[in-house]
């Protein structure tokens, strides 16, 4: 209710054990949550896990080829069932290191000893955790699952598919993973992905591909905010024209995109395919294909960047070659985990289909420069005379309405928490 519209969230919100509970409770415990991909687990009994803080959920395909989503806790005393892995694991049941209790892939309590006579099995199948699916993305809720989530997947759902059915992330395979540890409250990283405005100055290969550094917010005469080409760029009409002749020969090929980066719906997804610099056919380096078999059902090579975000973990960039996944989790308030995947079609193969260092060059090293950034920036706010500061109106809208988003999400509910912390 203190916050200052148009400027930074204050001190507490970036190092506070108390308010990172809240977010976990409030944010990260109600909202969607990329998991990971159908491709992971093709196969029944096929699995792994994610961990959200003191929470961990097993992800398995069941013999009927449904995703279950089951928390990692026996229904005995509580054990966790299996080691958490980001790799694909594969079993017949889950069987606890325990007591030996064992569980189906549908989640039934299958086989346990010495119970009494009148113990029933079916009284103790796994718990579940909510869990949707968009075009091989998983996403899972861990609201308690007998209660509707509060925010609805499927308007989420129509907007992330109309674009993403067409990248083919079913018919995929992770051509290499890297986890990277941040030292950064999450927030500061998801302000950093918000805006270019600091890219001219530390991503010097990410710029190359794409016209992301020529964009600014501006009001039109409606007075509704519209990002646009900066009036004052010198190569205003080249770039427009650009934009305009991709999305007229996208739009002819059937491909559904918008330039808009502005958040639709409920505000915690956003899907938008945007060009690449001109001449540039993929998120590389150089421009040309990271990969010689294209993806999906994409017609051509040159289909520009298609950008997901949802909203509090994920994005990915899609260009018609590869795409590059990112998934964020927190790890306490002053620390959050990446883990970052470049992904190819099933069928390529590398040294032959594509070349590792090509591809990984400019998202690892954005990546990497991001994360020092987000690392320096928490060291300052932690700072005895950090004071939020005020967002430019032209660069920065993106973290303003990402700061709406999370506000919103936090004030519905929390007035009786921020009494008790006394904040």
């Amino acid at each position: 209710t203190n916050h200052q519209p148009g400027f930074g969230l204050a001190q507490p919100f970036f190092i506070d054990s108390s308010l990172h509970d809240l977010d976990l409770k409030h944010i990260w415990r109600k909202n969607w949550l990329f998991a990971g991909f159908e491709l992971q687990i093709p196969n029944p009994g096929d699995y792994f896990t994610y961990e959200i803080e003191n929470d961990s959920v097993v992800l398995i395909r069941g013999d009927d080829n449904k995703i279950n989503a089951f928390y990692n806790t026996c229904r005995h005393r509580g054990a966790r069932l299996c080691h958490p892995t980001h790799d694909t694991c594969k079993s017949k049941r889950l069987v606890c290191p325990y007591h030996s209790w064992s569980f189906g892939r549908d989640g039934s309590l299958l086989n346990c000893s010495n119970m009494p006579d009148d113990f029933n099995k079916a009284d103790y199948p796994l718990h579940r955790a909510h869990i949707e699916t968009v075009d091989g993305l998983i996403y899972i809720n861990l609201s308690p699952y007998k209660e509707k989530p509060e925010f609805d997947f499927e308007d989420g759902r129509k907007t992330i598919s109309q674009q993403l059915v067409h990248h083919g992330m079913k018919d995929a395979k992770i051509a290499f993973t890297t986890h990277y540890k941040i030292n950064a409250n999450w927030k500061l990283v998801w302000e950093n992905n918000r805006e270019c405005y600091h890219c001219a100055g530390t991503h010097p290969e990410y710029i190359q591909a794409n016209y992301d550094l020529a964009f600014i917010y501006q009001k039109d005469a409606n007075g509704v905010v519209q990002r646009v080409v900066d009036p004052t760029h010198p190569r205003k009409a080249e770039i427009e024209a650009h934009i305009q002749e991709r999305s007229a020969r996208w739009a002819q090929l059937g491909i559904d995109c918008t330039s808009d980066n502005n958040f639709p719906g409920a505000g915690w997804y956003r899907a938008s395919r945007q060009p690449n610099r001109k001449g540039w056919l993929s998120e590389t380096l150089d421009g040309k294909k990271a990969s010689a078999i294209r993806m999906g059902t994409l017609p051509e090579d040159d289909m520009g960047s298609l950008r997901v975000m949802t909203l509090p973990n994920y994005w990915i960039h899609c260009s018609a070659d590869h795409a590059v996944s990112t998934r964020l989790t927190p790890a306490g308030p002053r620390s959050t985990v990446a883990k970052v995947d470049w992904i190819v079609h099933k069928d390529a193969v590398e040294g032959k289909d594509y070349d590792k260092e090509h591809m990984m060059h400019i998202w690892k090293f954005t990546a990497e420069q991001d994360w020092e950034l987000c690392s320096n920036n928490q060291l300052g706010v932690e700072s005895t005379y950090f004071v939020p500061g005020r967002y430019s109106e032209k660069k920065e809208l993106g973290v303003q309405k990402f700061l709406s988003w999370y506000l919103t999400n936090m004030s519905s509910g929390i007035n009786d928490d921020i009494a008790a912390l006394k904040l």
